[in-house]
């Protein structure tokens, strides 16, 4: 494995998400979905002997690796069939061994009704490898969107007693129209249009509670409360689908939306300091580094550190020795901390300070407030959080040597 593959995968955020291996030619090579990016993809990279020989020629051949981190493993799992379907990688071809995918199909029909089978044409979600998996979804989002089974509809299912067939087709009050509104929202969710449904009820709720129509306004406020615990408002899956670049493009509005805010540019490399104490004993501390907006942990470095009694005096003391190492220079200076650390600045290249508490940014003449979801400010506090978990690292190692 190269040093930047390795590099890399100590930098993927241990989070829901989609991995994509890609070959030197940047041809895709297999998408995959997990629980943890981090681990999952790690678990690829172990000596051939422990892995299958079909396994092992993947690995191979990997030379770049692209994630998309979302918010649960349901939107992984279907943001992965999507991007199977879409790029079709050779490695997830021959790893179906010869069966053949499973879809979700909607019927047409006055009360149409999910059906999982192995037909790709029309289908509204898949491929998966297993029809459970397929099931499974589809159960998921039933408490959301729900949907009638039943081929007889002389009379009320019995999951319409249950929430899950509402409205039932077998109620001789029930509007076809209110019925196909949910299944307009099932295949919504099933294609990963999750925030377009979630207004949508939102809204809806709104308006029955307008005209007094309580009943179906708490129906809605259920909906919503199952699609957020299950979901957690995620971001659209669809991007990486219009957009395959979008992770380098997200790097990118990071880095503009920072030069915006902070009024430096250019921002090709970023370095964040972090110390790490425990009673004045084992101070360490950390650099972390970001290169055209992506974390980049092989140029990350410790240092012991020895003076004062306070962070601000070692804070000093770790970057008087980094400025004089033979290190390319920053174009911008993230220091953890808040005005007392913009004290120790006496050197010409941009420097900011971040505060944790309130995530304000603060300059030697201002404090810049953003919101949560500023790409930039987010950009920062990744490399914030790796500096302190970095630095931590080498501080528990000292403290163990004290201990002993």
């Amino acid at each position: 494995m190269s040093h930047s593959l390795s590099s890399l995968l100590s930098s993927l955020p241990q989070k829901p998400g989609v991995y994509i291996f890609k070959n030197a030619a940047d041809k895709i090579l297999y998408i995959g979905k997990a629980k943890s990016l981090r681990d999952r993809v790690k678990s690829y990279f172990q000596p051939p002997v422990r892995l299958g020989p079909k396994t092992a020629q993947l690995v191979s051949q990997i030379n770049a690796i692209d994630h998309v981190e979302v918010a649960s493993e349901l939107e992984a799992l279907l943001l992965e069939s999507r991007l199977i379907k879409k790029f079709q990688p050779h490695y997830n071809i021959i790893s179906k061994d010869g069966k053949s995918p499973y879809f979700v199909q909607i019927t047409s029909e006055k009360f149409p009704k999910p059906v999982v089978n192995h037909e790709p044409k029309g289908a509204v979600a898949g491929p998966f490898l297993s029809g459970l998996i397929a099931r499974k979804i589809l159960r998921y989002f039933r408490r959301i969107a729900p949907y009638c089974v039943a081929s007889d509809h002389s009379r009320p299912c019995l999951y319409s007693q249950l929430g899950l067939c509402n409205p039932c087709p077998g109620n001789a009050t029930t509007n076809p129209k209110e019925y196909l509104k949910n299944i307009v929202f099932l295949k919504r969710l099933l294609r990963g249009q999750f925030k377009f449904v979630l207004t949508f009820l939102k809204k809806s709720m709104q308006e029955y509670s307008k005209i007094r129509d309580f009943e179906k306004a708490a129906q809605a406020r259920d909906q919503i409360k199952n699609l957020s615990l299950l979901m957690h408002i995620p971001i659209l899956p669809d991007e990486y689908i219009v957009n395959p670049n979008l992770t380098a493009d997200r790097h990118q509005e990071a880095l503009e939306s920072l030069r915006l805010a902070i009024g430096s540019w250019p921002l090709a490399r970023i370095e964040c300091f972090d110390v790490a104490n425990l009673s004045d004993s084992a101070v360490t501390g950390a650099m972390t580094v970001a290169i055209n907006g992506q974390l980049s942990p092989q140029n990350y470095r410790h240092f012991t550190l020895s003076s004062g009694n306070n962070d601000v005096a070692r804070l000093k003391e770790m970057l008087t020795r980094r400025l004089k190492a033979g290190w390319p220079p920053p174009n911008l200076i993230v220091l953890d901390g808040g005005k007392p650390q913009l004290s120790i600045v006496n050197w010409d290249i941009p420097t900011i300070a971040l505060a944790k508490q309130d995530e304000i940014i603060y300059t030697s003449s201002s404090q810049i407030k953003l919101l949560r979801t500023h790409p930039g400010l987010q950009l920062l506090q990744h490399l914030r959080d790796e500096a302190h978990r970095f630095s931590r690292r080498l501080h528990h190692l000292h403290r163990k040597l004290i201990i002993k």
